[in-house]
């Protein structure tokens, strides 16, 4: 089922959901499946998910060492914005740092990292981790074929990846690996997914930012450091020490 055109109750049925590690808070999406997929090796996307398994001292997923850079980059799903949330008394909201774009939706109730938003996304659609808090209902995932942020992953662990189209991010816009036209087009939806709703607007459900508004506006500013892998980070210690290359702008 696509997520184009008003929500049939029968449609409604076959929505994807999430909850959270207790079970007092349920999100469900407009849609069953998502509507862009992306494996990321960002270092951001890795810090929040492993403080919020911390913060509620939950065991960590298989194959999630709490070690960026070890393992497999991260399995990123978006939906429409558009979520039916059970539980919205119980919800909160955080960023990693002050100067952090993304903000992230958690719960009060054992801090399950639910969805996050980023201007990127242009109010049309959030971010969810299924590795970290998994779907119901939305069967089997479209398999994923290509990565995001790929200079943040340590060179030597991602040689052992298995090859696939990947990109990161300049201050002169994105670059790709391997080079060359047919990555970029194996990338390229990436940079036009959000650029619509995906859904009509009687689609059931609120926004992430009605809900950010309804509870109170507040986002919580984590005070984490920029994970030592950040290509940003690398970029900036680079100016500062030598002559002068290209600044990374991956988004936090």
């Amino acid at each position: 089922p696509g997520c184009t055109g008003s929500v049939s109750p029968l449609l409604a049925l076959h929505m994807a959901s999430i909850k959270c590690r207790c079970g007092a808070v349920s999100v469900a999406f407009a849609c069953e499946k998502p509507i862009h997929q992306l494996e990321c090796c960002c270092v951001d996307c890795y810090s929040k998910n492993v403080w919020a398994y911390k913060k509620a001292s939950a065991p960590l997923p298989s194959g999630v060492t709490g070690v960026h850079g070890e393992g497999k980059p991260l399995d990123l799903r978006y939906w429409p914005n558009k979520l039916a949330v059970t539980g919205k008394e119980k919800l909160a909201f955080n960023r990693l740092r002050d100067d952090a774009a993304s903000i992230s939706m958690v719960t009060t109730c054992c801090s399950t990292l639910l969805c996050v938003d980023h201007p990127f996304y242009q109010t049309n659609a959030v971010l969810t981790f299924p590795e970290f808090c998994p779907y119901i209902g939305a069967g089997e995932l479209p398999e994923i074929s290509t990565r995001a942020f790929i200079k943040d992953w340590p060179v030597e662990k991602y040689a052992e990846l298995p090859p696939k189209p990947g990109f990161y991010l300049t201050a002169d816009g994105p670059a790709f690996e391997p080079p060359g036209p047919e990555t970029e087009a194996a990338c390229a939806p990436t940079f036009t997914a959000f650029a619509n709703p995906h859904i009509s607007a009687d689609a059931p459900g609120e926004t992430f930012q009605e809900l950010l508004a309804a509870a109170g506006g507040s986002v919580e500013s984590l005070g984490l450091p920029e994970g030592a892998n950040s290509n940003q980070l690398k970029a900036k210690a680079a100016l500062d020490c030598g002559p002068p290359g290209s600044l990374a702008t991956e988004a936090s």
